[in-house]
């Protein structure tokens, strides 16, 4: 009979799976910062979050505060190196303020987790009490992280359109929150449990939205193209009426 320790760690490497997918997905955003050299209007601050959400969880997975979580760190410890390789790209591509809001707020978060670690590994002594601290504040940081598709969803319901709101990133987020809250759930952990369960009920929010909008979003963007379509016919016709005019004074009729 397969024990359920086996179950959890299988659960966990699937959750492993899907979360690096999360953690991939804005590469196109940039390469494209990369291609243009300019960090445009895009916003660091979703990727500084991401990076001190995975800098706790991976505190928090160390032997010496919460032992026999290494999936927990494995995950956490590859999304850190990715979300620090996003905020060294908005370093380098940005200018002025905004590169030093970035430089202050990283280094902010570094010292930050630093002393947390130091904290708690001087003056909690027991795994339980590490635990809960560490395991406080990376529910508080989990759950902001999860809960930042609220913004979108209240989008998505004020234009009636999906269009912003990618249907692959709503399902994989869904099966990673799913994976990563049976895991907790075998074998209890409770800091584990209440992020992921926010992310189950707020993604499963997100692909009710997807099916309720989708017929309204092809509708929009169907309406766009013909209006797009309309827009450059009445642009040719006015180029050509205004070519035939000019050529018309140009010969004196």
């Amino acid at each position: 009979m397969v024990s359920a320790d086996t179950i959890r760690t299988a659960i966990g490497v699937i959750g492993n799976g899907t979360a690096l997918v999360l953690f991939l997905s804005p590469v196109p955003t940039f390469i494209r910062i990369w291609k243009k050299r300019a960090v445009e209007q895009y916003s660091p601050i979703p990727y500084l979050a991401t990076l001190l959400n995975c800098m706790m969880w991976v505190l928090y997975g160390l032997p010496v505060v919460h032992p026999h979580s290494m999936l927990v760190i494995t995950i956490n410890g590859t999304g850190m190196v990715i979300q620090l390789a996003y905020v060294t790209l908005f370093l380098l591509y940005s200018t002025g303020a905004t590169r030093r809001k970035v430089f202050l707020l990283l280094i902010g978060e570094v010292a930050f987790v630093g002393a947390v670690a130091a904290l708690v590994l001087s003056l909690a002594h027991t795994y339980e009490r590490r635990s809960m601290i560490v395991g406080v504040l990376s529910v508080l940081f989990g759950t902001g992280m999860y809960a930042a598709p609220l913004a979108v969803m209240k989008m998505v319901i004020q234009t009636k359109s999906v269009e912003y709101m990618p249907l692959f990133l709503s399902l994989a987020s869904l099966v990673n929150s799913i994976c990563w809250t049976a895991y907790a759930l075998i074998k209890f952990d409770l800091y584990i449990t209440i992020p992921n369960g926010l992310g189950v009920l707020f993604a499963v929010g997100q692909v009710a939205l997807y099916a309720i909008y989708y017929k309204s979003t092809q509708q929009i963007i169907e309406a766009r193209k013909r209006k797009a379509d309309q827009v450059a016919m009445t642009e040719v016709v006015v180029d050509g009426t205004t070519t035939r005019a000019s050529n018309n004074n140009n010969t004196g009729y």
